[in-house]
Formats: C-alpha cells, sequence, structure tokens
C-alpha cells in the first residue's frame, strides 16, 4: 500500500487550522512536505502524519494542575 497525501488545503482542514498556521508547523519539522510529481506547485503532506495529530494524547492531570 502506498502512501496517501493530502494537499496543504486539505490538511489545515481537516486540522481546523489555517495554511499560515500548517506552514509553520512544516517550517518548525513537525510535518514533512512533498512536491507532486503532477504538479510541481502543488505540496503535499503525508495523511498518517495529519491523522497522527489528531489522535488525543494522554495527560496527567495533577501535573498539570500544579504547573499553574
Amino acid at each position: 500500500m502506498g502512501d496517501e497525501f493530502f494537499t496543504l488545503k486539505e490538511a489545515a482542514e481537516r486540522l481546523g487550522v489555517s495554511r499560515a498556521t500548517l506552514w509553520r508547523r512544516i517550517r518548525g519539522g513537525d510535518i514533512a512536505v512533498f512536491q507532486s510529481q503532477q504538479d510541481r506547485r502543488e505540496r503535499l503532506v503525508r495523511r498518517e502524519e495529519i491523522d497522527a495529530m489528531m489522535r488525543p494524547v494522554e495527560i496527567n492531570p495533577g501535573k498539570e494542575l500544579a504547573a499553574a
């Protein structure tokens, strides 16, 4: 099974953020970006990376509240 990709617009919509915010995450190294072979201007991100960002992470409420 090959990699599946989102366009930047699709990824931003899925995450509920602006494209500018998505670009900040890309520049920060949180998300890898690829160039489409069909359209060299189009940028793509891996679907699995975007899906992973949407999964909830466990927190320790006691530590979070104590740090505040």
